[in-house]
């Protein structure tokens, strides 16, 4: 039988896993439909919270509750940066489009962790999507240059970045769970 703790961690944690899995969809397909607006992560602060206040968790469920909150800003990064690509991205890349496989690519390894509670096997590989897409930008931004039309310049870059940003922030969320189940620093 779960414990009251146990219970609780346990809502918190299928909030946390159904917006990963909202945004890893939104991403692959590259539509934003009504659940994506329905993501509220003031709510899962507010679970958060409400553990930690009501039953003063100790230990592993501490952590977890800890690192579900720190988590929360960059789901938001996230976020964010989805809606913009989606919304920005009309024309054709292929840098582009390398770095948005590499985002799905994290965002679904992040996903299946979450899901299998194999963030230790999920960590290499979500480190050599942001490495890789750490590269590609920088192949993209040199490649750039040459172009004359600033405006393109800059939707391009704007778009990049955004990519870019969520295999960071996927990278660092992953650190944070890893920290959750280890409580190792890093």
């Amino acid at each position: 039988m779960l414990s009251k703790f146990e219970k609780e961690l346990n809502k918190i944690e299928k909030l946390f896993e159904k917006t990963v899995e909202i945004l890893s969809t939104t991403l692959k397909e590259k539509e934003i439909k009504d659940d994506f607006f329905l993501i509220d992560l003031k709510d899962l602060d507010d679970e958060v919270i409400k553990f930690i206040a009501l039953l003063h968790p100790q230990g592993e469920f501490l952590r977890e509750a800890i690192a579900i909150l720190k988590i929360t800003p960059f789901l938001n990064k996230i976020k964010r940066s989805i809606k913009y690509f989606i919304k920005k991205y009309d024309f054709q890349n292929k840098k582009i489009d390398a770095l948005h496989q590499s985002a799905i690519t994290s965002l679904e390894m992040l996903k299946l962790a979450i899901k299998g509670d194999t963030i230790e096997d999920a960590y290499s590989t979500i480190i050599s999507q942001e490495k890789i897409a750490d590269e590609i930008y920088k192949e993209l931004f040199k490649e750039i240059k040459s172009k004359e039309n600033i405006d393109e310049i800059l939707k391009i870059m704007n778009v990049a970045k955004r990519l870019e940003r969520i295999t960071d922030s996927v990278k660092t969320i992953t650190k944070y769970l890893l920290f959750a189940k280890e409580g190792m620093d890093f």
